[in-house]
């Protein structure tokens, strides 16, 4: 099914949230994905309490990727509240779909460019002359030419293999390739817990950055219940400023309500502390979490139209707002 049947067929869906019980309203937070180190701030927001301060019972769901995180938002059904990526929401917005930005996360992009400590690719530059693997379908693999042109290589001297999305850690692990593309938060802490040191460099080191994930709200939803999603994101926010000052405190309260993850901690664990690094630009730099920069989308929705399809070109408005973020 396509965004806009989705959309027609959302519109038939009638926006559902239940009745408060016990003071407490109901809702569903949908994830973009299984369970990672990067989620755990809203574990540790509900188990300290702060949703229920706020009045509201949150049920924690993971997801399939974020098209589908968009789409459920979208459809006006008991999930109006998700955490997806951007780019994808940015795509659905210009299908039609009703989804709104309103608490920016990973603001400064996780796409790296991945190697092995002991033969290094610490630059651009210093992928001339090395084979570096990326599968072309991912991100990663879009918006590299935009890499190549930014950073000012010569990208006839790198020599690019395309293997399978599945193949390409087995490939540097091996020592068959130099360097890969990547996520900061996802194959690094990957790489890591096999015992092998990375170097690695961001994209948006190089001026190439594409807003990531973070909150989307129903655009009804937003507008009938402004003061839930208020009182969400003030919640959320205070699990994530609690994250960030004891990540370990963040893990432990994943771990509380998910124990078969136990055997992850560690890889939970880095993959939190990685993705502290990407909380902010350097548009957004010194304002509170959540907060959002028309520049930073300006340029995520240029990048996003040169390199990975996005048919139209709309006022940054239409995608995001700081109007809800906690004072």
């Amino acid at each position: 099914m396509n965004w806009i049947k989705f959309a027609a067929l959302a519109a038939s869906v009638t926006m559902t949230l239940s009745a408060p019980a016990g003071g407490q309203e109901k809702i569903a937070f949908r994830l973009d994905w299984s369970l990672q180190g990067t989620h755990s701030p809203w574990f540790l927001a509900v188990e300290k309490g702060y949703f229920k301060a706020e009045g509201l019972d949150v049920t924690i769901l993971e997801g399939q990727g974020s098209a589908t995180v968009v789409k459920l938002v979208a459809s006006g059904s008991a999930e109006p509240i998700g955490f997806a990526d951007y780019a994808t929401m940015m795509k659905g917005v210009a299908q039609g779909l009703p989804v709104k930005a309103v608490f920016g996360i990973n603001q400064t992009s996780p796409m790296i460019i991945m190697s092995r400590a002991d033969n290094p690719v610490k630059t651009p530059k210093d992928m001339e002359g090395k084979i570096i693997a990326m599968a072309p379908a991912e991100s990663t693999a879009q918006v590299y030419p935009a890499l190549i042109a930014s950073a000012k290589i010569d990208g006839s001297k790198v020599s690019v293999l395309n293997p399978a999305v599945g193949a390409k850690m087995a490939l540097l692990l091996q020592g068959k390739v130099d360097a890969m593309t990547a996520g900061l938060n996802g194959q690094v802490p990957q790489v890591e817990a096999r015992g092998v040191k990375v170097e690695y460099f961001k994209y948006a080191d190089y001026g190439v950055n594409t807003l990531n994930n973070g909150i989307v709200v129903n655009t009804q939803f937003l507008a009938e219940k402004s003061d839930l999603v208020k009182r969400f994101l003030r919640a959320q926010a205070k699990g994530w400023a609690d994250a960030r000052k004891n990540p370990t405190e963040s893990i432990a309260a994943l771990l509380k309500a998910k124990p078969e993850l136990a055997a992850d901690k560690v890889v939970l664990t880095r993959q939190l502390e990685l993705t502290f690094e990407t909380l902010e630009t350097p548009n957004t730099k010194g304002k509170p979490l959540g907060w959002m920069s028309d520049a930073d989308w300006e340029q995520t929705q240029s990048l996003l139209k040169q390199y990975a399809d996005l048919t139209t070109t709309r006022p940054v408005q239409d995608y995001y707002t700081n109007d809800y973020l906690p004072q």
